[in-house]
């Protein structure tokens, strides 16, 4: 993949709220994502667990701007994370990922932070073991959609999925959730 044409073609396509006819995405655009956070706390957490920096901010943006109870993400995210929802007053209750197998397939509304990186994870199946659990209001965010070619492959496939009616390309990072009620929409957005 070459970082450089994927920049380019990145910002020729994003929009921002002007051209968006989706009342859901107008709101994350107008409200979430001018929800202020603490640059210097996402940059110093950011580093720490290696995870973009804008991921991050949107992460604790969108948990306080939609009120999400649960916010779910790797084991080995969850302290820092949960440290950071303290500091910036964001009431979520953040669990590990396993958390979702002690609910015995009872659908809530949740954030869910995954991640991409160099070990090849398989975020494809990791998404499609989700799935059945999610509820229609359910958000999942995906660190690195183009940290590397296998990456961004998957991350077009699961926007592809039926399942999803909603997806975001944010560049750094890509959002899914199946809003079944709506169209399916694809954006690609400026953050």
């Amino acid at each position: 993949m070459n970082r450089c044409i994927e920049i380019i073609k990145y910002t020729w396509k994003a929009k921002g709220r002007h051209g968006i006819h989706s009342p859901f995405v107008y709101d994350l655009l107008d409200n979430c994502f001018k929800i202020p956070v603490s640059k210097e706390k996402i940059i110093g957490i950011s580093t720490k667990i290696k995870l973009h920096e804008n991921t991050l901010r949107c992460l604790m943006q969108l948990s306080k701007h939609l009120k999400f109870n649960t916010l779910l993400t790797e084991t080995r995210l969850q302290t820092d994370i949960e440290g950071l929802a303290k500091e910036l007053s964001i009431p979520s209750d953040i669990q590990n990922l396993s958390f979702f197998d002690q609910l015995e397939k009872e659908k809530h509304a949740s954030v869910i932070l995954l991640t991409t990186d160099t070990r090849n994870d398989d975020i494809l199946n990791k998404v499609n073991e989700l799935l059945p659990l999610l509820d229609e209001n359910s958000l999942i965010l995906i660190n690195g959609i183009r940290g590397n070619d296998r990456a961004f492959s998957e991350w077009k496939q699961l926007k592809e999925k039926s399942e999803f009616h909603f997806s975001a390309d944010v560049f750094h990072f890509g959002i899914l959730a199946k809003r079944s009620f709506q169209e399916k929409e694809q954006f690609i957005l400026r953050y």
